[in-house]
């Protein structure tokens, strides 16, 4: 039986992920503040303590500075969180030990998708400092990528949009930003059978297809049975004050589906099940 250990414990992602770990056998979650073991991943000699305490023998890894605009403020800090604390794991973690490494399609250029995993040419810090700790990452044998967005609670896009419309909020709904998320329970899901499969290098894991993320507030709104009145239609590149970010981020995930053998979800049949 593995021990698994989750980092980013307090996050979005990592209670699905630690949720999900539990058929393997035991897991111990981690967080800067939380978890069963408090670490600061950017700290080395904190990475050798927590994985020597560990012991484990499956790495979820995912801890992330995630805000893209504070990424681009504050480059040092994204570097350290997103590269650094990657390297830290690669040099403390035994040979032995499976590293599985949540990365993002921010790492993708701002041309017409959906892009295969070769593709690669960010456009902010965010997605250049994700792009560095895959690089780190793929350093430990057998270490496993994968590129990623995804939603559903706590905190996520999709609660943006639910909240907002429930309140009768103006939100503006992006018809320029195309992309191809998961529910963040199925891509736990799929993240675990990426591990039992044996999946190795990088892979692209979304829905198969996508849709903009007006689109994708529209069908939210009609699947939960709220108004979008208040909505307005706008445009990404328009925002005051945004970091620049991929246009098209929806991915090609056939790679992942011939490598499981499986015909992943759409983004309407993701949403319908939410």
């Amino acid at each position: 039986m593995a021990r698994t250990l989750v980092t980013g414990a307090r996050g979005r992602l990592g209670p699905y992920l630690a949720a999900e770990a539990t058929a393997l056998g035991a897991v111990i979650t981690s967080a800067r503040s939380g978890g069963d073991v408090e670490c600061d991943l950017t700290d080395g000699a904190a990475v050798a303590s927590l994985l020597d305490r560990a012991a484990p023998s499956l790495v979820l890894h995912a801890a992330a500075m995630t805000d893209v605009d504070a990424c681009e403020v504050r480059p040092d800090e994204a570097d350290a969180a997103n590269r650094q604390a990657v390297e830290h794991l690669v040099r403390h973690l035994p040979a032995g030990a499976r590293l599985i490494v949540i990365s993002t399609d921010q790492v993708y250029p701002d041309t017409a998708g959906p892009h295969l995993e070769d593709e690669t040419g960010p456009v902010n810090i965010y997605g250049k400092t994700k792009l560095a700790g895959e690089q780190a990452a793929l350093e430990h044998p057998g270490a496993l990528v994968l590129r990623t967005n995804f939603f559903g609670p706590p905190a996520s896009l999709s609660d943006f949009f639910l909240d907002a419309f429930a309140a009768g909020r103006p939100v503006p709904l992006f018809e320029d930003v195309a992309f191809s998320p998961l529910h963040a329970a199925t891509l736990a899901r799929l993240a675990l059978a990426a591990v039992r499969a044996g999946a190795e290098g990088v892979y692209n894991l979304g829905s198969r297809d996508g849709m903009t993320k007006a689109e994708f507030a529209r069908a939210l709104a009609a699947h939960a049975g709220l108004s979008t009145a208040t909505a307005r239609v706008a445009r990404s590149t328009l925002q005051p004050g945004r970091a620049p970010r991929p246009r098209d981020l929806r991915m090609d995930v056939a790679r992942f589906e011939a490598r499981l053998s499986l015909t992943l979800p759409t983004l309407a049949e993701e949403i319908a099940t939410s």
